[in-house]
């Protein structure tokens, strides 16, 4: 993967020197401090082959993190934190499997 100059521009568009603006999240990302929860909508075990489910097995419970907003998706059912610091409508139409309950979570 190439290195980005700190001094060059941001491959993001802004105009803004790489180090001023997404520069300090690549190099020292923190995920927000969480202010909000929002519980998702358990459905029923999806059919085979009839929708995309996320299944996630690391540590914890936390299958996507991210680094711009204080916002926890939560299970509908055990309320585990499932996606972090992730906008809501940066994710959509999967089913994510909580680790903790193995409910069905609809985003």
């Amino acid at each position: 993967m190439a290195k980005i100059d700190p001094n060059e521009s941001c491959p993001c568009g802004s105009g803004k020197l790489f180090k001023e603006c997404h520069g300090p999240r690549v190099i020292t990302p923190v995920t927000p401090e969480i202010t909000q929860e929002a519980k998702l909508k358990v459905i029923p075990e999806p059919d085979p082959n009839s929708r995309s489910v996320f299944v996630y097995d690391g540590e914890g419970t936390i299958a996507f993190r991210g680094f711009d907003v204080g916002l926890a998706l939560c299970c509908g059912q055990c309320n585990s934190h499932l996606i972090v610091g992730i906008k809501r409508e940066n994710i959509q139409n999967i089913v994510l499997r909580c680790k903790k309950c193995g409910a069905y979570n609809e985003i």
